[in-house]
């Protein structure tokens, strides 16, 4: 492992907090990144952010020569369905960003400019959610490999 503190804080997280948003543990609060969000840009970081440390930790399972090949291929096979729809989200998400910011610089401006920008913030948040939506399914499937794996 290239990292192994983040690989064992990683494993945490995902052991301790799988369906909550937040765990207190003595002094240390551990939250789960997707289920704290609380904007629709926040869940998409989260949602990719998760999906990048997946992929590191899939990547030191599949250099592991103890790997089985069967566990080696399911692995590259949920990769290869998660990893398009995380450029999705990430191109959906950035879409989001700049929309958002285009209505808030118009907010001040004439009436029809902001109901443009409105449109345009309207139309990218539908999208950025149909792109988290699409997006969870395949990047929970790699992280149950991964978590499999681990034991």
């Amino acid at each position: 492992m290239r990292n192994p503190l983040r690989a064992l804080a990683l494993a945490c997280a995902l052991t301790l907090t799988p369906a909550c948003a937040s765990m207190q543990v003595g002094e240390t609060r551990i939250e789960n990144p997707v289920a704290a969000a609380r904007t629709l840009d926040q869940r998409a970081y989260a949602v990719l952010h998760t999906y990048a440390a997946i992929i590191e930790e899939a990547t030191d399972i599949v250099r592991d020569p103890a790997t089985p090949i069967g566990f080696k291929r399911a692995l590259g096979q949920a990769e290869r369905v998660a990893t398009p729809a995380a450029e999705t989200l990430q191109i959906a998400v950035t879409a989001y960003v700049q929309a958002r910011a285009d209505f808030e610089a118009a907010s001040g401006e004439s009436q029809p400019t902001l109901e443009r920008a409105a449109i345009a913030l309207t139309i990218a948040a539908r999208r950025l959610s149909e792109a988290v939506l699409a997006a969870d399914a395949p990047i929970s499937e790699l992280e149950d490999l991964v978590r499999a794996r681990r034991g």
